[in-house]
């Protein structure tokens, strides 16, 4: 009996350990779901949910072939992912990580082909570089967050909000370079 009862009590140690890696460390090689449920600050995806609208109002999709203007809409998409905009808990799994990468390199490229096939002035060029800079760094964070297996769910948790912070941080410097592309056309 006596032995019965160890092997009963190592079954519950051991399945309350896996339940508490589980729940403390949600992306480690131990972890059943690879799940983190991110509850984004309703006030922060408030205010970015508004600029984003405004700008997706506002921003004009003429007859005649524009190419920044036309990728506009390609852009956006990776500013309007789930995550960044709900003021719900969305469940994240280590797997959505690759999704959220790809979002941001075709951004990047889609920028890289507007450096390349555009003329803009220097200082609208300024805020392209500086948009597809903050590309480069976004992929990298991202890339991070999805190679570390060890990090806590409050660790993970507060990566998830600066990522969510630079991604907001990206689309000001791309609605920046849109507004300064539109002054210039206005100019001409």
């Amino acid at each position: 009996m006596q032995k019965k009862t160890r092997i009963n009590v190592w079954v519950c140690v051991a399945i309350l350990f896996l339940i508490g890696v589980n729940w403390f460390y949600p992306y480690s090689f131990l972890s059943v779901q690879k799940t983190l449920s991110f509850d984004a600050d309703n006030i922060v995806v408030e205010a970015y949910t508004e600029e984003l609208n405004d700008f997706a109002k506002n921003y004009e999709f003429s007859s005649e072939f524009n190419l920044t203007t036309e990728r506009t809409q390609y852009i956006l998409q990776m500013y309007e992912q789930e995550w960044l905009i709900s003021k719900k808990p969305v469940k994240l799994k280590k797997n959505d990580l690759e999704a959220i990468i790809m979002e941001v390199k075709e951004t990047r490229e889609i920028l890289l082909e507007l450096a390349f096939r555009e003329t803009y002035s220097h200082e609208t060029k300024d805020y392209l570089k500086a948009s597809i800079k903050s590309c480069l760094d976004l992929e990298e964070r991202i890339r991070y967050l999805q190679n570390s297996q060890n990090n806590s769910r409050s660790t993970l948790t507060r990566q998830f909000r600066n990522i969510q912070g630079e991604f907001i941080s990206n689309f000001d410097l791309y609605t920046s370079f849109y507004h300064s592309y539109k002054s210039d056309l206005l100019e001409k």
